[in-house]
């Protein structure tokens, strides 16, 4: 028997190829057999409704803190009740509330100095004569000073990670930087495009004293156009890594000793707090002869980002800002 894949293994953005870039076989499970948690992901949902709400921020200004945050609660108590909130706490309302109001306070400037120019813009942008990426930005935004273009990614975390290096270096060579930039570079002409900076939020919460504590931090990952080439590089490298290991899948059956498709990365293993699927790798030779049905602990749902409800839509072109 040979595996039947959903429609969606056709759509691929940096997360996917992210993946990928760090072990095949997770790829697999994840986005080819569409294994997901059962249970609702908090820090997922969490930073997607952080995102709406820093979106009404950009749109109707950083002194309402108050329509900020009802995008917020409306967004996050359709997966988690009040009940739920010192569960996850700091990453809790409370929190947010305050980090919200820490923008209106210390980044007063922002809607000063800079202009939006869209929110929440999803599609497609080329990457090559015919292969396209799947695309979200956070904002698009122009420097009123010099008519410069740049966007500003939301980013949530502790309050200790944003001390460390890694929190930081992970996004100058990240793929997903490279994404946004060349998508701003299809929109508007190079010259007028600095780049992506990543506004980090960092949450704690001091037991003790019962205290929140919020910090901001914001990363100016910047890529020259030379940066730029060694990107377009590395994803259609990527791709073409992809479409390899689905043209192996294709002769792989069942009743084969081993999967001989999309390889595991073992020094991947332990990164993250470690891989979901780690057991499975230890257990399984051929994960085929088990696929039908996700194991206990997992539903099948599938990753399409050209699904997703985002304030404006653009399918890019080589050349836009030309």
């Amino acid at each position: 028997m040979q595996l039947k894949l959903d429609p969606t293994y056709e759509i691929v953005d940096s997360s996917k190829l992210d993946c990928g870039q760090g072990c095949w076989r997770q790829f697999f499970f994840q986005y080819i057999l569409g294994w997901r948690p059962d249970k609702p992901e908090h820090d997922l949902h969490f930073g997607t409704c952080w995102h709406e709400a820093r979106e009404h921020q950009l749109i109707h200004g950083y002194d309402d803190v108050e329509g900020a945050y009802i995008k917020f609660i409306k967004c996050y108590r359709k997966v988690f009740p009040e009940s739920t909130d010192d569960i996850f706490r700091p990453k809790d309302p409370m929190a947010v509330a305050l980090g919200l109001t820490k923008f209106a306070q210390e980044r007063k400037s922002d809607l000063r100095d800079n202009k939006l120019l869209y929110s929440e813009v999803s599609g497609t942008v080329p990457i090559d004569e015919k292969r396209v990426l799947h695309y979200r930005m956070d904002s698009v935004m122009e420097r009123k000073e010099d008519g410069m273009i740049f966007s500003w990614d939301h980013k949530t975390t502790s309050e200790k990670s944003l001390s460390y290096r890694w929190w930081e270096d992970g996004f100058y060579l990240g793929l997903q930087n490279g994404t946004y930039t060349h998508c701003l570079y299809c929109m508007y002409p190079i010259e007028q495009v600095i780049g992506i900076e990543f506004c980090g939020i960092g949450f704690n919460y001091l037991k003790r004293n019962q205290e929140y504590r919020i910090s901001l931090k914001r990363v100016p990952a910047w890529k020259t156009p030379e940066q730029m080439n060694t990107w377009l590089w590395t994803v259609n490298d990527l791709y073409d890594r992809y479409e390899m290991e689905l043209d192996r899948l294709s002769d792989c059956k069942d009743s084969d000793e081993v999967l001989m498709a999309f390889p595991m990365n073992s020094g991947n293993c332990s990164k993250y707090r470690g891989c979901q699927f780690w057991e499975y790798c230890l257990a399984w030779n051929n994960p085929l002869r088990q696929c039908q049905e996700p194991p206990l602990g997992f539903k099948k749902e599938f990753w399409n980002p050209a699904a997703m409800e985002t304030t404006n839509k653009k399918n890019l072109e080589w050349g836009g800002g030309k």
